[in-house]
């Protein structure tokens, strides 16, 4: 029988992955984005389940890119997914902190051309080859 990952605590951050991000936006070229693509499929990731009733299937929030297209946010904490949310609706924000591949693997689910991390900071883009490779 496989044994289930303990579960992520609500404070979890995903230092290495953040750290990354930061890294490739301030200086983008090859190193630091085979730096990025590595550390986004380490530790956790939290995706915004925001509306979610059914504890069972949750539902995930998506956007969409300015050419309309489907876009998975990902977030490095659930600090990271509140700013995302307008404040009056932060205390309402459901998330759920997934392994990374688990995470990254929810891009197969539909027909996302992309995921964003940490939309309301970084807002780094993915694209899905990249996801997926």
């Amino acid at each position: 029988m496989a044994r289930r990952a303990p579960a992520f605590p609500k404070s979890y951050s995903n230092r290495p992955l953040r750290k990354a991000l930061e890294t490739f936006a301030a200086l983008p070229n090859r190193t630091t984005l085979d730096a990025l693509l590595a550390a986004m499929r380490t530790g956790g990731l939290v995706v915004d389940i925001t509306g979610s009733t059914d504890a069972t299937d949750p539902q995930l929030r998506t956007i969409l890119s300015t050419a309309g297209e489907l876009v998975l946010p990902l977030f490095t904490s659930v600090s990271e997914l509140r700013l995302a949310v307008p404040v009056e609706l932060r205390p309402t924000a459901q998330a759920m902190i997934l392994p990374a591949k688990e995470a990254l693997a929810l891009v197969s689910t539909a027909d996302f051309v992309a995921v964003q991390f940490d939309v309301a900071s970084l807002a780094q883009v993915v694209k899905r080859e990249y996801v997926l490779g």
